[in-house]
């Protein structure tokens, strides 16, 4: 008979207290399919020594594949921006900062129309935001984005400043092919 670790509170659900190796047959099971039924998945579980619920495990079930469908979601809109800006690191970087800051904001909208009592999707539930960690991630976006911008803004002086030092070295003797090759090299940078 397993025996659940201790590390996660008593008042967790019983999934959560299951042993790691478990927990996470559990989730690959809900994730192929393979046993279609919860009270198979019961069944199961009670067969490797913890009784569960039928309706724990549909409740668990629901919120596994809400997160799953974020995660394909979030999988899919990556793949798109990827294929969109394929080469393009700049262009990339900066469709991703406004794909994450889209998705903060949806955040916030979905927690003020909670907070005033507003319809929220069917079987859909909303976390307690951390409003001070979320204007965290706001803040430390815009500074990444900001970072970043001046470190392009340098890279581009410093290519720019390294081409004009070979056009001077060519003026003085290097061969306007070795030139060439290294003024490519500078572009790849």
């Amino acid at each position: 008979m397993r025996v659940p670790i201790d590390p996660i509170p008593l008042h967790a659900g019983k999934i959560r207290r299951l042993p790691p190796d478990l927990k996470e047959e559990l989730d690959q099971m809900l994730t192929a399919g393979r046993l279609h039924s919860c009270r198979q998945l019961a069944k199961w579980l009670g067969d490797n020594g913890f009784e569960i619920s039928h309706a724990a495990i549909h409740k668990y079930g629901q919120k596994f594949e809400r997160k799953l469908q974020a995660v394909r979601m979030a999988t899919e809109q990556a793949r798109i921006v990827c294929e969109q800006f394929d080469g393009d690191d700049e262009q990339m970087r900066s469709a991703l900062m406004r794909l994450v800051q889209t998705n903060l904001f949806e955040v916030l909208v979905a927690v003020k129309e909670t907070e005033k009592g507003g319809a929220v999707e069917e079987g859909a539930t909303i976390a307690p935001v951390n409003l001070t960690a979320l204007a965290r991630s706001v803040s430390g976006l815009a500074r990444a984005e900001t970072e970043h911008r001046k470190w392009a803004e340098r890279a581009r002086a410093g290519v720019a400043e390294a081409g004009r030092k070979v056009e001077e070295a060519r003026e003085k003797g290097l061969s306007k092919d070795a030139a060439e090759q290294i003024k490519s090299i500078l572009m790849e940078i």
